[in-house]
């Protein structure tokens, strides 16, 4: 189980060190454009874990506990599993079209329990 704190400075390395270094500033306003999206990533982790925590479903199937606890390890091999092997493309304003694999899953995981 996992803090809402954890699963936020997990979220934040993984943003940092997977998504950011990827995000292309040759091009123009390219840096305030990573900027705004590693911020704008940062923001919608914050207010996506308070309203998903919050959602008595997770809570009844043992993915959060009473004290707003996450099971990472379950909830990322449930969607590891539903990931197609092509991927699942998110289209993300500022940014466009990203593609994430299981592999991210594990990667953020990790990040997460890294602490």
């Amino acid at each position: 189980m996992a803090t809402i704190t954890q699963i936020e400075q997990g979220a934040v390395k993984f943003i940092d060190a997977e998504i950011a270094p990827k995000i292309p500033t040759n091009i123009p306003n390219g840096q305030i454009k990573k900027i705004a999206a590693v911020a704008g990533a940062v923001y919608a982790v914050r207010k996506g874990l308070q309203k998903a925590v919050s959602n008595p479903a997770l809570t009844a199937i043992g993915a959060v506990d009473g004290e707003g606890n996450v099971d990472v390890k379950g909830l990322a091999e449930v969607v590891s599993a539903q990931i197609p092997a092509e991927g699942f493309r998110l289209t993300v304003p500022i940014l466009g079209d990203l593609t994430f694999f299981a592999e991210d899953v594990e990667r953020l995981r990790a990040y997460i329990e890294e602490g």
